[in-house]
């Protein structure tokens, strides 16, 4: 255990006051300094690891490791200037995804998509997934985490979420600049002391106008501000923008280095928990780690916790390779199963996106920046006064819409999700107790279908664009492994529309799209389909339409569920790894359901939650 001494902590005091951003609140060490024992190791330096181990450092006699794989990015324009980063500007490239802070795996082909495999993201960087997002900060609806409750967790209600989705951020009311266009908030929903800066570009597309227009032409409410439980519907969306220089806001600043007590390891990885088996107890000890393959394996006790915070993919991984998963498929690979929990890996889930192209005549749109003229002009506005496109991302408004506001087969779809036992779209030797878990997240999907409360499908609306995205999605996956080396990637397999309910309400979003583009608001400025174009009409064409360009959103979780165990639940309500002393789990793979959201804002809300418990707070 570290000795702090007083003048140490005192030092440590001065510097948390400095004005300014607030950098990483630890110690970056070397492997040759990092300590035998710290109360607690957290795997994974991304969104949820930093929160988490910032809050538990906040005590100065608390000692805190993170372990992390990759190291800090460098700053580069394709992390921080907006309009680059967020990779849905073709002429600027995209972004950080596919780069040195990307795991760059891929999911295994997909029998539903015509045996296409699709890139699934995951940062590989200090900050994690909030390095590599489209960066849009966003709340689901209360009906989304209202339902984590219902499963069986007590305190994960929208309610039980809200302080801590305050708590995360630093909200910044519109700039001046944009008092034209009327975008309204409610203080009382957002928080002004977090470490996320949460603000509205300086930007605004002048097209934003007619969209705003044509969701008033198809009754469409345009929400005053979404964050306060009612996302369904139209609105101003912000991003996690520092408004002090417009570049992006990252989970790095939860990293505050200045803490004697807090300990930063970059470029190890885990290997494997070390657990200590005695009749009918098992529990975690420490982990091991190692710099790569054929490389010293090294290890570190925690008398407190291991509390993983590797994401959705490589959450599971550990687990498996640690014995602590299903034993069959541990078997498989010939690991022995230390405790038999076939949630693990089980219940991924993930929004799916399609783009539609368009064309449109409108002075002013992101088609511009193939401009070289004008790329260049607005670059200079950005790098000498912060204003102009490059602040923003390829939008300003979305809309989150109930199936019934977009489908006249609202019924039939309904229909054909209730008659469907919950077995039958699920994986061949699904576990009984993940089949049971789906039964429960169906039967709350299925009435989701029937309410004008809950948001089906997601429009995201560009000049060149509009994206139907699908966010309450019916397919399940899974993460497994075929190796029993942490350096091989997990086995991803989202399993993208093996329910055709899936595919059905994404041919109505594209229907959708159409009736979007054919409002007087956006023939104003004499928008035209491109793609997939006025020949694609019927059922079948447009299903195909679907399965051949369907992508994902980024928005994996839910493989190691909050959830009872008899309903293939990994984590219980307090984020404890079932059959498994000193173990929690803080990342985004414990969704039971994914919200109907862009979901960056609900892990940083679950993880301060998560640090809350672990302290014994609430």
């Amino acid at each position: 255990m570290v000795s702090l001494s007083w003048a140490a902590i005192a030092a440590w005091l001065l510097l948390q006051t400095v004005a300014g951003r607030v950098a990483f609140p630890g110690r970056i060490i070397t492997r040759a300094e990092s300590l035998d024992s710290y109360e607690y190791v957290i795997v994974g330096g991304g969104t949820s690891g930093l929160v988490v181990a910032n809050r538990l450092s906040e005590n100065p006699k608390t000692t805190v490791l993170i372990i992390e794989a990759g190291d800090f990015d460098q700053n580069e324009d394709f992390i921080t200037i907006p309009a680059i980063t967020s990779g849905n500007i073709p002429a600027l490239g995209g972004g950080p995804r596919g780069s040195k802070y990307d795991w760059n795996l891929t999911g295994i082909p997909q029998a539903d998509l015509q045996g296409r495999s699709v890139p699934t993201p995951a940062g590989k960087v200090i900050g994690g997934g909030t390095v590599l997002n489209g960066m849009v900060f966003h709340r689901g609806s209360k009906s989304d985490y209202d339902r984590w409750q219902e499963l069986g967790n007590p305190g994960w209600s929208f309610d039980g979420l809200l302080p801590y989705f305050k708590k995360s951020e630093t909200f910044t009311p519109p700039d001046p600049d944009l008092a034209d266009w009327k975008i309204k908030y409610n203080p009382a929903s957002h928080g002004f002391k977090g470490f996320v800066q949460s603000s509205f570009p300086r930007f605004v597309w002048p097209s934003t106008k007619n969209y705003i227009k044509s969701m008033l032409e198809l009754n469409i409410p345009v929400l005053g501000d979404p964050a306060g439980g009612n996302a369904t519907g139209a609105s101003w969306f912000t991003l996690s923008l520092d408004p002090r220089d417009e570049t992006r806001s990252t989970a790095e600043g939860f990293y505050t280095p200045q803490r004697p007590n807090l300990h930063l390891l970059t470029h190890y990885q885990v290997t494997k928990l070390h657990m200590n088996s005695k009749g009918s107890r098992t529990a975690v000890m420490g982990v091991e780690y190692s710099a790569a393959e054929n490389e010293k394996t090294y290890s570190v006790t925690a008398s407190k916790d291991v509390i993983l915070a590797a994401g959705t993919l490589h959450t599971p991984q550990i687990l498996l390779l640690s014995g602590i998963g299903d034993t069959r498929h541990l078997s498989s690979v010939g690991i022995k199963a230390v405790v038999d929990l076939p949630g693990v890996g089980a219940n991924y889930q993930d929004h799916l996106l399609l783009v539609t192209a368009q064309s449109i005549e409108i002075s002013i749109n992101t088609g511009n920046f193939t401009n070289a003229t004008w790329n260049a002009e607005q670059r200079a506005l950005y790098d000498q006064r912060k204003k102009g496109p490059y602040t923003t991302v390829g939008g300003n408004v979305f809309a989150f819409l109930p199936l019934s506001t977009i489908s006249n087969n609202t019924a039939a779809i309904i229909a054909q999700a209730s008659a469907q036992s919950p077995e039958q779209h699920l994986a061949p030797n699904t576990h009984p107790s993940i089949i049971s878990g789906f039964a429960a997240q169906k039967e709350l999907l299925t009435r989701g279908l029937h309410s004008p409360a809950v948001a089906d499908l997601e429009f995201i609306l560009g000049d060149s664009i509009i994206i139907p995205g699908l966010h309450q999605p019916y397919s399940r996956g899974r993460v497994f492994i075929n190796s029993t080396s942490a350096f091989d990637p997990p086995v991803i397999d989202p399993r993208y529309l093996s329910n055709p309910i899936d595919t059905a309400r994404l041919v109505e979003g594209v229907r959708y799209a159409r009736k979007i583009q054919a409002t007087n608001a956006l023939q104003e400025i004499k928008v035209r389909d491109l793609f997939p174009g006025p020949t694609t009409q019927t059922d079948e064409q447009l299903a195909a339409f679907v399965v051949a360009g369907v992508n994902t959103l980024h928005h994996h979780s839910g493989t190691a569920s909050m959830l009872p165990r008899e309903l293939g639940g990994v984590v219980d309500s307090k984020l404890r790894v079932y059959g498994v002393e000193g173990l929690r789990i803080v990342d985004a793979s414990v969704f039971p359901m994914v919200p109907a959201a862009h979901i960056q804002a609900t892990v940083y809300a679950v993880a301060e939650k998560a640090a809350d418990i672990i302290k014994g707070s609430i």
